[in-house]
């Protein structure tokens, strides 16, 4: 697969699901964000793409795992590479991010100082996706690396034992995140099966899939309309079926969307920036006295993926902050006697 088709294909859903997730952050669960009560259509556009958000980040993660996998069979250096892209943003903005929410005025979440500190291993914001999608990067690498992914068959059995997993109660402590990894888990399959069959997917399911996942969309909001409490519970056979569905139909569809590839191609500076300004936001707003909700929306929307794009632009130019805030290698100096540009692969 060329780069420039993964681009088109790829890179448009990244642009979607940073979309869905800025504008469910923007909104805010029941009491946070703007604090929009029940009936306010956008609390029901926020509660029906609860299936669907996180599990798209993952099915994309999980179908560029499958493309890539572990280079020269060097579980080494995969391991640190996912340290480094992961872990290392969760320290130097996760647990600064809880800290500022603990002291800092006006919060919508009530986080301890202490519970700040403890967030790398238990998680209490958004970053518990990192914490997730580093155990997933780990148990699969080990499998692969193993040789025990090698057939289609056995790519079966590890989503069948995922779903099983995924459908048992959660564990009291979610040490390190590992309630998410779980949760997580049968989308990331889900996803390296989706790019083992994508031309087929592609072929046959193209015109039915955009139509599958409009049919969903508009279920889901009627049912989030109708009785909320039907839809939260993420962890469910309800919840792993539309998830994995509803992923595998914009994968066939072959969605291409200019703004939304742009938006992809800096879909973890969002992920890991997107609330800070979602708040920034309100606080604007709000001292412009803005109470219409649109308006506050719409606002909180624009914040959440320009101001996060204008900062992975200014990380990016510098080697100390492009590792710490947005996990980048660092940058190789080119030999003096070099004439052809070397261009390090990415991980």
């Amino acid at each position: 697969m060329s780069s420039k088709k993964k681009s088109l294909e790829i890179e448009t859903l990244r642009g979607l699901a940073c979309l869905l997730l800025v504008l469910y952050h923007v909104i805010g669960p029941l009491g946070g964000g703007l604090k929009l009560d029940i009936g306010s259509p956008f609390r029901v556009l926020a509660d029906s793409m609860v299936y669907v958000r996180m599990p798209l980040f993952t099915f994309i993660s999980g179908y560029i795992y499958a493309i890539y996998k572990i280079r020269g069979n060097d579980f080494s250096a995969f391991f640190s590479g996912k340290v480094r892209r992961l872990i290392v943003p969760l320290f130097c903005v996760g647990v600064p991010f809880s800290l500022l929410q603990a002291v800092g005025p006006g919060v919508n979440k009530d986080v301890g100082v202490i519970d700040a500190l403890l967030s790398f291993w238990v998680p209490v914001n958004h970053f518990w996706f990192l914490q997730a999608v580093f155990i997933i990067f780990v148990f699969v690498g080990l499998l692969e690396w193993r040789g025990l992914l090698r057939s289609m068959t056995r790519l079966y059995v590890l989503f069948a034992f995922a779903a099983a997993v995924f459908l048992l109660p959660p564990l009291k402590l979610d040490a390190f995140g590992i309630n998410g990894a779980i949760y997580l888990l049968p989308f990331f399959v889900a996803g390296m099966i989706g790019q083992e069959h994508v031309a087929a997917l592609k072929q046959r399911f193209k015109v039915i899939g955009p139509l599958v996942f409009v049919l969903i969309t508009l279920t889901l909001l009627y049912v989030a309309a109708i009785d909320r409490e039907l839809i939260v519970d993420r962890r469910s056979l309800i919840g792993l079926t539309v998830g994995c569905v509803s992923c595998i139909a914009l994968l066939s569809s072959d969605m291409r969307a200019k703004w939304l590839t742009l938006l992809g191609g800096y879909s973890y500076a969002i992920f890991l920036f997107h609330v800070l300004f979602a708040a920034t936001s309100r606080f604007v707003m709000g001292r412009l006295g803005v109470k219409d909700e649109s308006m506050l929306v719409l606002s909180g929307v624009l914040f959440g993926l320009l101001g996060p794009v204008l900062l992975s632009m200014i990380f990016s130019r510098f080697t100390v902050t492009s590792v710490l805030f947005l996990g980048e290698r660092a940058a190789q100096k080119k030999p003096l006697a070099s004439v052809t540009p070397v261009v390090p692969a990415s991980n």
